[in-house]
């Protein structure tokens, strides 16, 4: 698919600069063809004024012409008043029957472009109002545009390399790019292939519990609730596992589509965590382990309360799922220049070494049957990175397996409002 996608994108990269280069290669042909014409016709000018100096054009026509050293390219034609050619400089430039070709027609433009025995032709034709002899009664001033022309020729045919070369240049050049363009997509779908595949197989194991559980108690229609009293808890709790698990991917799939709003408000953060550190004791006082919550007072910020309570709670859950009985969790909470840094600490097993750049990945577990069996969906992480990095912070851990783990969360005091979408 991606590979269609690559070449459909590099050739039409490849038309846009085709047609990029045909435009901006007419709009020159379109002006060097304007300056060349506008040259020819101000050499005319130049050629009426040298015409309108000479008062007497009998010794100009005797001469050849007023300046032919300076005018070789320019003709000037006189016509009488019967419309007969009477006379040309310099002599002989043009046969008669050439030379009548460039009499005005009633009507004709004055200034116009004409095609004469495969040469082109600038014409300027003006009654004679005041030069001598007075039989002129029509001049006419004739400039060859050959030179021109070739000049536009050479441009055409510039411009046709110049685009065939563009074209060329463009289809490898578009694959490479569409190539790299098309890298963060790939990556994206490959990142959403691996997330449902990863879903449907966390998913897999709580459903064929239930289902069998459920095909069981079927079997015995006339049992009581208490005679199958642990065949309900078992389905209960598999059913409040998947309530979980699909809460967490409905948060990770709106945040990855920035459909997650979050809502800033200001809050303490020092009372929202002894708070939490009050709920969990209840909980590791059954495991006999002892939490301890040191917060500087007061750390104001402005967040989303919902989702920083959300944080604390992953965890201080994560740092009680892997403490074992007489262990230690220190929460801290602390306030550095505009951050307010959260640390949570534990006495753990820890994290290996190779586990630790992946423990944010969505779904990774590194002790996946301890994790299963503690209830854990390996998406608790990868939640509280997303929740730290919209509050415009971060999220580090430091671990040494055997030692324990520390968690250390780094959020702005005072978020703007406009960091918050």
């Amino acid at each position: 698919m991606f590979a269609s996608i690559r070449l459909k994108l590099a050739v039409l990269n490849a038309v846009v600069i085709l047609f990029v280069l045909l435009a901006l290669s007419s709009l020159l042909y379109v002006h060097m063809r304007f300056r060349l014409y506008h040259d020819a016709d101000e050499f005319i000018s130049a050629a009426e004024s040298r015409i309108a100096s000479l008062h007497d054009l009998s010794a100009a026509m005797a001469a050849g012409g007023p300046d032919p050293a300076q005018d070789e390219t320019t003709t000037y034609l006189f016509w009488d008043a019967r419309g007969e050619l009477i006379g040309q400089m310099p002599n002989r430039s043009f046969p008669d029957a050439l030379a009548a070709r460039f009499k005005r027609a009633e009507g004709e433009n004055a200034l116009r472009t004409l095609m004469a025995n495969g040469h082109a032709y600038r014409a300027y034709n003006y009654p004679n109002l005041a030069l001598e002899p007075r039989t002129i009664a029509e001049i006419g001033i004739v400039r060859n545009l050959d030179d021109a022309r070739g000049t536009l020729r050479a441009l055409r045919m510039d411009i046709y390399a110049a685009a065939a070369a563009g074209v060329a240049v463009s289809l490898p050049l578009g694959l490479f790019l569409a190539g790299r363009a098309l890298v963060p997509i790939r990556r994206s779908r490959e990142k959403e292939t691996r997330f449902v595949a990863d879903a449907s197989h966390e998913l897999r194991t709580p459903i064929a519990v239930v289902q069998a559980q459920t095909e069981l108690l079927l079997r015995v229609p006339g049992h009581t609730i208490e005679r199958e009293a642990g065949q309900i808890n078992v389905i209960l709790k598999e059913s409040r596992r998947m309530s979980r698990l699909v809460n967490d991917l409905l948060t990770l799939a709106r945040s990855d589509s920035d459909r997650l709003l979050l809502r800033p408000e200001d809050f303490e953060l020092d009372v929202l965590a002894r708070e939490l550190a009050s709920r969990f004791r209840l909980l590791a006082a059954t495991k006999r382990v002892a939490i301890r919550c040191e917060a500087d007072a007061p750390v104001p910020i402005r967040g989303d309360e919902e989702r920083v309570r959300q944080l604390l709670a992953i965890l201080l859950d994560n740092a009680l799922k892997y403490t074992p009985p007489d262990g230690r969790i220190a929460l801290t909470v602390r306030r550095q220049a505009s951050f307010a840094v959260i640390g949570v600490a534990d006495t753990g097993c820890g994290i290996a070494k190779e586990d630790l750049p992946r423990v944010f990945d969505r779904f990774y577990r590194g002790d996946k049957a301890r994790s299963r069996a503690e209830g854990g969906t390996g998406l608790g992480l990868s939640i509280a990175e997303w929740i730290a990095k919209a509050h415009g912070g971060a999220i580090t851990i430091a671990s040494e397996p055997g030692e324990g783990t520390v968690v250390e969360v780094r959020l702005r005091a005072h978020a703007r409002h406009g960091s918050f979408v």
